[in-house]
């Protein structure tokens, strides 16, 4: 992805729309994982996939009146609280996502896909504070995919999450 061949805008419009379909796999997600551990992480994880959503649209919206991109201030996972589902914990997870690491394999991928979205818009925005934003975000979201990461290697080899909500990113 180039925002040249896109267009800012339209980079935006990818980015935002896969915020919002990560939050509503995290969701999810924390639904089918039965562990405490793994509920409370993937919750967490929503609930910051949610804030980039809220800090994209609130870029869309400078970058359309103003045309300014907007300062972002980095964050870490234990700052947010996690996100609750809204399906009942019984609901089988879809054929692909029968076990933690299935979940875990798709989350890791999401996290990959958007912290190189984000690379590619710092590297092709010229503006500075854009250059930051995304840049921002892409270290984000690369620590997203470290801790996930380190929990599908803690269930595949001790057989337990690992999280313990104190990651200290």
């Amino acid at each position: 992805m180039t925002i040249k061949s896109f267009g800012i805008e339209e980079a935006l419009d990818i980015a935002i729309e896969a915020e919002l379909k990560a939050q509503a796999f995290y969701v999810q997600a924390a639904v089918w994982v039965q562990d405490p551990h793994g509920r409370d992480l993937l919750g967490r994880l929503a609930a910051f996939e949610q804030h980039h959503y809220q800090k994209l649209t609130e870029l869309v919206r400078s970058l359309q009146a103003e045309g300014q991109f907007i300062a972002y201030q980095p964050h870490t996972i234990d700052q947010f609280a996690p996100l609750a589902g809204g399906a009942l914990p019984e609901e089988k997870a879809p054929a692909g996502m029968e076990n933690e690491a299935d979940i875990l394999g798709q989350a890791i991928q999401m996290e990959k896909v958007a912290g190189e979205r984000y690379r590619v818009l710092g590297d092709e925005t010229a503006d500075p504070a854009g250059q930051t934003m995304f840049r921002q975000l892409a270290n984000e979201e690369q620590i997203h995919q470290r801790i996930l990461e380190d929990e599908f290697f803690s269930l595949s080899n001790r057989g337990v999450w690992g999280w313990s909500g104190l990651y200290g990113e």
